[in-house]
């Protein structure tokens, strides 16, 4: 089943439209936490598309929101970045009902940001409650208290999504998570194939 799913999967990927599990669609109540990191502008499209059909209560982007330019490497794309991070954070904020948070990664420019946003949250790293859980959340992984419920981070594929001594951590390169808090249960929505490749990733060193 596992192996039919991610075929199924990769094959929607193709066509820029995600598969969504059936029990997200009918048996999620919500409140529902959408966690995206490390986007490249490749991807939007398909996260807009998450968005709009599960209308989540709470958007948590942890980090370099046009991963595909790199700004801390390459300064002088700045007008790139900003004409990217423009077009990301417009799709995002159509969504009304969504209270939606940005923390900056080493690639993400806060001038930037903070003019284009015009209901955004905008953070380096924090603590949350949402809906009486904690989150913290950063763009690097950190270790955090033990009354921490959810440790949302990017930047890397390291360390993956953990469960320890009560607080579940999520990677938000590695997918596109999304929490039901009614319920507790997590959903691990796969990227379209070649996010990494648009994020510029090197075999075996990844980061960035």
């Amino acid at each position: 089943m596992k192996l039919i799913s991610s075929l199924r999967t990769g094959f929607l990927s193709l066509f820029n439209y995600p598969y969504l599990p059936k029990e997200l669609l009918e048996d999620s109540e919500g409140p529902r936490v959408m966690h995206i990191s490390d986007t490249p502008a490749g991807v939007y499209s398909y996260i807009f598309r998450i968005a709009n059909i599960l209308k989540p209560e709470y958007i948590i982007h942890t980090g370099d929101m046009a991963d595909g330019i790199k700004l801390e490497c390459r300064t002088n794309k700045i007008h790139s970045y900003v004409a990217e991070v423009k077009k990301l954070i417009e799709g995002l904020e159509k969504n009304q009902n969504s209270r939606i948070y940005y923390v900056l990664g080493n690639h993400d420019d806060y001038e930037s940001i903070s003019k284009l946003s015009k209901r955004g949250i905008i953070l380096h790293e924090g603590i949350l409650t949402i809906a009486n859980y904690k989150f913290r959340v950063s763009h690097y992984y950190k270790d955090c208290p033990s009354n921490i419920n959810y440790n949302l981070y990017g930047h890397s594929i390291e360390p993956g999504h953990y469960e320890r001594e009560g607080t579940v951590g999520l990677n938000g390169v590695l997918n596109i998570n999304i929490i039901d808090l009614s319920k507790g249960r997590i959903f691990h929505l796969d990227y379209p194939i070649g996010t990494n490749s648009l994020r510029l990733m090197e075999p075996k060193r990844i980061s960035l």
